[in-house]
């Protein structure tokens, strides 16, 4: 190839990646380098600069002794641990059950993914009407069922967090499913059929020669799973906006918070570089263990 050629080829592919390029440093670089300096000042008001001084790690250590931190953090947490797992395992066993040769296939495809797809707050709006604790049809179900203590759902504290991941799942299930279907379809049938003449079952088949040709797309959807369930904001804001009392104020929306209802915009741009650390350190631990598994 001549170096003319290769120059051409290298400005096409520049050309192609340069909007992407300013799109991503105007919107995601700057922003994440902008709010690193902001977590190390006090400042309150964006109109007021001249008012903001420099407090060097003074938010980051009022971060570690504030209480309403450390329970939204421990939230996030507790959210994120339920939520991967469930979501990521009802993908799955979805994906293999459509996968199978049955009636109404594609319609079945459309209506797990059609939730992903629709509008976050008219989703949380229609949960919150079936899970009222008095009139929803979840709790009048279970009453003509004869459960008595029917659960309060979104108005408990004990509960309102895992209710919250539970609409969540049902929510973000679709792409979940849709990832792996095509995964699992990529799986070549000659390995199957060589595992099964050596004896293996259906279930030895899926653990042994299925589970490891799709653990490419299992990282990928894990690390998606954990920024999604880190970031979630929409659906806890329109069905429970962080209560009853703080039981499910998660890391966004107390940052939100902090940063719009009490503009402590240098404690909130602090607050927001620990969850972009967090989410960093998890990726990157994933992304070692990915490696070195590939390597083994």
């Amino acid at each position: 190839m001549t170096s003319s050629l290769r120059k051409k080829e290298a400005l096409t592919a520049w050309l192609f990646i340069t909007p992407y390029l300013i799109g991503f440093t105007l919107f995601h670089f700057l922003p994440v380098l902008l709010s690193a300096v902001l977590s190390l000042t006090d400042m309150r008001y964006i109109s007021m600069i001249d008012k903001t001084h420099l407090i060097g790690l003074g938010n980051y250590i009022e971060m570690s002794r504030d209480p309403e931190f450390w329970n939204a953090f421990r939230n996030s947490i507790v959210y994120s641990v339920c939520f991967v797992p469930f979501v990521m395992a009802a993908g799955l066993l979805l994906a293999v059950l459509v996968n199978q040769k049955i009636h109404f296939r594609n319609g079945i495809r459309a209506m797990i993914f059609m939730p992903y797809v629709s509008n976050m707050v008219a989703i949380a709006i229609v949960w919150s009407i079936l899970l009222d604790p008095v009139d929803g049809i979840v709790n009048q179900t279970l009453r003509a069922l004869g459960f008595t203590n029917a659960p309060m759902w979104l108005m408990g504290s004990k509960t309102a967090l895992y209710s919250v991941v539970m609409i969540a799942v049902w929510r973000e299930v679709g792409l979940q499913f849709v990832t792996y279907l095509a995964a699992l379809q990529e799986v070549p049938t000659e390995l199957k059929e060589a595992a099964q003449i050596d004896g293996a079952g259906r279930f030895q088949q899926f653990i042994y020669v299925t589970l490891p040709l799709i653990r490419n797309t299992t990282f990928l959807l894990t690390i998606t799973s954990i920024i999604t369930s880190l970031k979630n904001f929409t659906i806890i804001q329109v069905l429970t906006a962080g209560g009853p009392g703080n039981s499910t104020t998660v890391l966004p929306l107390n940052i939100v918070d902090t940063a719009f209802a009490s503009a402590r915009m240098g404690y909130a741009s602090a607050q927001a570089m620990v969850m972009f650390i967090l989410v960093m350190g998890v990726t990157i631990v994933q992304w070692v263990g990915k490696n070195r598994s590939e390597i083994y």
